[in-house]
């Protein structure tokens, strides 16, 4: 009996373990990268909380790929010292099902700790790609620290054509 109650909990463990970190307390249409992060969202604006190691953060489901022309511009603000740099990924996809091979990446330019700035990120996607998602992400300048909670905000708007260059600050087209 004591043996079964051990298996029954190490299969109950294994299967919590594989389950997606989902962002239950935030948009439903992004997740973490890591369970260690933390997300929140609140009037049209995503607050992320990055752990130590690499560049973590949230990312959106999979979407189909939008028109040609069309450009992703965020609003990205840093207010956590812990923060190295922010930054906006978007990752190309040559399927539009769950479990597909990444066929290429294109990153915004980074933010650092204490500034705001909006980014804008032209979709071009490579041949073959039919889907994509949008990552904000983050690196620590100490890879074993944490972050704030807040530490990271993105606001993500959608245009087409004429786009200010990235890097300029507030633009007429977000705000």
């Amino acid at each position: 009996m004591r043996s079964r109650v051990c298996v029954l909990l190490c299969v109950v463990l294994a299967l919590a373990a594989a389950r997606p970190a989902l962002a239950d307390d935030g948009d439903p249409r992004f997740h973490r990268t890591t369970p260690r992060a933390t997300f929140d969202e609140g009037g049209g604006v995503l607050v992320i909380g990055v752990p130590g190691g690499r560049a973590w953060g949230i990312e959106s489901e999979l979407r189909a790929l939008p028109p040609p022309g069309t450009t992703l511009v965020v609003r990205l603000g840093v207010t956590d010292d812990a923060v190295r740099e922010a930054f906006v990924r978007i990752a190309y996809y040559g399927s539009a099902s769950t479990r597909t091979r990444q066929l290429a990446t294109a990153d915004s330019e980074t933010v650092a700790a204490r500034r705001r700035a909006v980014v804008a990120i032209p979709l071009e996607p490579p041949s073959g790609a039919v889907a994509f998602r949008v990552r904000v992400l983050a690196r620590l300048t100490d890879p074993a620290g944490r972050s704030a909670d807040d530490a990271v905000s993105a606001t993500i708007r959608w245009a087409r054509g004429g786009v200010r260059p990235a890097g300029s600050l507030f633009s007429r087209l977000i705000e």
